[in-house]
């Protein structure tokens, strides 16, 4: 059983709705009485139940519609419809339109505990398998690579391929947002690497004197701050794998050890004379021309030679045209069930649009815009109303597109900034409004209080 549950009761019974809700709150069930189902519906948005039981005959509205009604707001809230004896007709309507289970009047109190603690058990185990099938999708196929395009099937082949090479250093390059991190984790996740870690460090994200320690470790007393000796990522990520992401951005000294492990399989931690072996693959990647780079003093050519074993080029989105709406399409599904919205779909302008914008910040960018759509959008079908204003610039055909207005973003500012941005001001009327209560924020989003929570933290909102 699983308590604290949210139980929607609907009857217009008033004896039973009453011992029904003192039988279940006495198991620690929240509960919640509706004695019609217009006032049943009224009941989703603020109580948002886990489970409903439901009386077929109603006053008004009948339990049929009712139920209907329940599984287009969440087809997940399992429905317990309870019937008058006898009633089979109305009882496999029910079923056949979604309902978990029945149970006939009058019915004893241990036996209709008895299908709500299962009815729950099921819930919580299609929503564990869900995410077992995410996890294998993720992990053991392409890591939410999405395509179909001659551009993305030749990655595929190429990721099977390094899959089964085990240790061969891989150079991974394209442009920002063509989603280089999901190719390497792809490659370790498919390989004999799979049950080993997979280590991921942004080169460009740390200063030059905490990169050296974040990659191979110090000693006790190498340097002020160095109060613990610590073990770096290549030391955590024996028998794994490091990726090293945006590996044009390293500063020159890390680079010459770099070299030096990629040579020996081997290294110092700093302040230490002993050597460390391990067993890690590197796959790194890069958006920035490294023969430039080296041509300007700012990347080692040796260590370049290094990294070069293989190369896998990512394809930018707008080589990837006939992607795009499956892309969109992917997203859509995971942010609505993220944000536990209703599925929603594109408009036919809308998807006009997606396939003929330039998509300069590639599949990164497309990400960003279907979830700022998500949570300017309420209805089923999201329209061009809610695209940002660079959306109504002309498209190759020369017709002008409709966009929300919106104050301009800041010179300079990218699409990811002015989501964050507006986003920010969206979260925080929310809580305004509710006085900072982040539960009722959270429903008037259109999300979870925990997703609400990941989101203050990601963009440092202060209580």
């Amino acid at each position: 059983m699983m308590n604290k549950a949210r139980i929607l009761i609907v009857d217009d019974e008033i004896i039973l709705s009453r011992s029904l809700a003192m039988a279940f709150e006495s198991k620690g069930y929240e509960v919640c009485h509706a004695d019609s189902g217009e006032k049943a519906l009224e009941r989703l948005e603020d109580f948002s139940p886990e489970l409903v039981l439901l009386d077929i005959r109603l006053p008004g509205m009948n339990g049929i519609t009712v139920m209907e009604k329940i599984l287009a707001w969440n087809p997940e809230i399992p429905v317990i419809v309870m019937t008058a004896y006898g009633d089979t007709q109305t009882t496999v309507d029910a079923i056949k339109k979604g309902a978990a289970n029945f149970v006939d009047k009058p019915f004893e109190l241990d036996d209709i505990r008895h299908l709500v603690e299962k009815a729950l058990d099921d819930r919580h185990f299609r929503k564990d398998y869900e995410y077992l099938k995410y996890q294998q999708r993720k992990f053991y196929r392409f890591c939410d690579l999405v395509g179909q395009s001659k551009g993305m099937k030749a990655v595929y082949k190429k990721i099977d391929m390094l899959a089964g090479t085990g240790d061969t250093t891989v150079l991974v390059r394209g442009q920002s947002g063509t989603g280089k991190e999901l190719v390497a984790s792809a490659i370790h996740y498919k390989s004999r690497r799979n049950k080993a870690p997979f280590i991921e460090i942004n080169c460009a994200s740390l200063p030059e004197q905490i990169i050296e320690s974040e990659l191979f470790g110090h000693e006790k007393g190498a340097f002020t701050d160095a109060k613990n000796t610590k073990k770096g990522l290549f030391e955590l990520g024996d028998k794994g794998t490091v990726f090293l992401d945006e590996i044009g951005d390293m500063p020159m000294p890390a680079q010459a050890k770099l070299l030096r492990f990629l040579e020996k399989k081997q290294f110092r931690r700093l302040g230490s004379c002993r050597d460390i072996k391990v067993d890690v693959r590197v796959i790194a990647a890069t958006n920035k021309d490294l023969d430039l780079a080296i041509r300007e003093g700012g990347f080692r050519q040796d260590l370049y030679y290094r990294l070069n074993v293989i190369t896998l080029n990512l394809p930018p989105l707008k080589e990837r045209k006939e992607d795009i709406l499956l892309l969109a399409d992917y997203f859509l599904s995971q942010f609505c069930h993220e944000m536990k919205q209703a599925p929603k779909k594109l408009s036919r302008e809308v998807k006009e649009i997606l396939v003929r914008h330039p998509w300069e910040g590639n599949v990164r960018e497309l990400r960003n815009l279907i979830e700022r759509a998500i949570i300017f959008t309420k209805a089923e079908v999201i329209g061009p109303d809610v695209l940002p204003r660079e959306f109504s610039r002309k498209s190759e055909t020369g017709r002008d597109f409709p966009a929300l207005e919106k104050e301009d973003p800041e010179p300079g500012e990218d699409l990811k900034t002015s989501l964050d941005r507006f986003e920010s001001r969206l979260i925080c009327s929310a809580l305004e409004k509710t006085k900072g209560n982040k539960t009722k924020a959270g429903r008037r989003l259109g999300i979870s209080r925990f997703s609400l929570n990941r989101r203050l933290e990601r963009l440092k909102i202060r209580d």
